[in-house]
Protein backbone atom coordinates (compact mmCIF):
# COMPACT_ATOMS: atom_id res chain seq x y z
CA UNK A 1 0.00 0.00 0.00
CA UNK A 2 1.35 3.50 -1.24
CA UNK A 3 2.24 6.02 2.08
CA UNK A 4 0.49 8.15 1.36
CA UNK A 5 -2.71 6.27 0.76
CA UNK A 6 -2.18 5.41 4.65
CA UNK A 7 -1.39 8.90 5.45
CA UNK A 8 -4.88 10.22 3.96
CA UNK A 9 -6.85 6.88 5.74
CA UNK A 10 -4.80 7.91 9.05
CA UNK A 11 -5.66 12.01 8.32
CA UNK A 12 -9.44 11.27 7.56
CA UNK A 13 -9.55 8.77 10.97
CA UNK A 14 -8.15 11.93 12.80
CA UNK A 15 -10.67 14.27 11.85
CA UNK A 16 -13.72 11.84 11.90
CA UNK A 17 -12.25 11.63 15.53
CA UNK A 18 -12.31 15.07 15.98
CA UNK A 19 -15.64 15.81 14.83
CA UNK A 20 -17.55 13.32 16.61
CA UNK A 21 -15.43 14.60 20.06
CA UNK A 22 -16.76 17.87 18.58
CA UNK A 23 -20.50 16.91 18.53
CA UNK A 24 -20.25 15.12 22.16
CA UNK A 25 -19.09 18.43 23.47
CA UNK A 26 -21.54 20.48 21.64
CA UNK A 27 -24.25 18.13 22.76
CA UNK A 28 -23.00 18.14 26.00
CA UNK A 29 -23.33 21.98 26.10
CA UNK A 30 -27.06 22.10 24.96
CA UNK A 31 -28.33 19.97 27.28
CA UNK A 32 -25.75 21.72 30.31
CA UNK A 33 -27.64 24.99 28.85
CA UNK A 34 -31.38 23.77 29.12
CA UNK A 35 -30.48 22.26 32.23
CA UNK A 36 -29.33 25.54 33.43
CA UNK A 37 -32.41 27.87 31.99
CA UNK A 38 -34.78 25.45 33.70
CA UNK A 39 -32.78 25.77 37.22
CA UNK A 40 -33.62 29.61 36.67
CA UNK A 41 -36.87 29.74 35.19
CA UNK A 42 -37.71 27.40 38.93
CA UNK A 43 -35.58 29.34 41.13
CA UNK A 44 -36.79 33.02 41.32
CA UNK A 45 -34.06 34.00 44.03
CA UNK A 46 -30.92 33.73 41.42
CA UNK A 47 -30.74 37.81 40.80
CA UNK A 48 -30.73 39.33 37.19
CA UNK A 49 -27.28 40.48 37.87
CA UNK A 50 -26.47 36.42 38.59
CA UNK A 51 -28.21 35.90 35.60
CA UNK A 52 -26.40 37.64 33.18
CA UNK A 53 -23.33 36.93 34.09
CA UNK A 54 -24.55 32.68 33.19
CA UNK A 55 -25.64 34.10 30.42
CA UNK A 56 -22.06 35.61 29.41
CA UNK A 57 -20.71 32.75 30.66
CA UNK A 58 -22.43 30.31 28.23
CA UNK A 59 -22.62 32.89 25.10
CA UNK A 60 -18.25 32.46 25.49
CA UNK A 61 -18.25 29.09 25.88
CA UNK A 62 -19.99 28.59 23.22
CA UNK A 63 -18.08 31.43 20.98
CA UNK A 64 -14.94 29.28 22.47
CA UNK A 65 -16.26 25.96 21.22
CA UNK A 66 -16.96 27.67 17.37
CA UNK A 67 -13.13 29.22 17.53
CA UNK A 68 -11.69 26.02 18.52
CA UNK A 69 -13.62 24.35 15.73
CA UNK A 70 -12.77 26.21 13.17
CA UNK A 71 -9.20 26.60 14.14
CA UNK A 72 -8.91 22.94 13.70
CA UNK A 73 -10.43 22.83 10.41
CA UNK A 74 -8.03 25.27 9.34
CA UNK A 75 -5.33 22.57 10.46
CA UNK A 76 -7.25 20.12 9.03
CA UNK A 77 -7.14 21.51 5.80
CA UNK A 78 -3.38 22.35 5.58
CA UNK A 79 -2.57 18.99 5.99
CA UNK A 80 -4.89 17.98 3.78
CA UNK A 81 -3.28 20.72 1.13
CA UNK A 82 -0.06 18.89 1.90
CA UNK A 83 -1.39 15.42 1.24
CA UNK A 84 -2.70 16.61 -2.36
CA UNK A 85 -1.02 15.34 -5.53
CA UNK A 86 1.12 18.49 -6.51
CA UNK A 87 0.48 20.30 -9.95
CA UNK A 88 2.96 22.81 -9.93
CA UNK A 89 5.27 20.31 -10.35
CA UNK A 90 6.79 20.46 -14.15
CA UNK A 91 8.78 18.47 -16.19
CA UNK A 92 12.80 19.34 -16.01
CA UNK A 93 14.37 20.05 -19.38
CA UNK A 94 17.54 18.74 -19.87
CA UNK A 95 20.39 18.87 -22.54
CA UNK A 96 20.24 15.98 -25.02
CA UNK A 97 23.87 15.36 -25.98
CA UNK A 98 25.00 16.09 -29.25
CA UNK A 99 25.08 13.97 -32.04
CA UNK A 100 28.36 13.65 -33.71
Amino acid sequence: MNPQNITRQWLAFQKQSVENMQSVWQLSQTQSSDVVDRLLDQNVWVPEQGREMIENWRTLMKKERERFAAFVDRGFAIYEAMLEPSTLVSTVKTKQPKAE
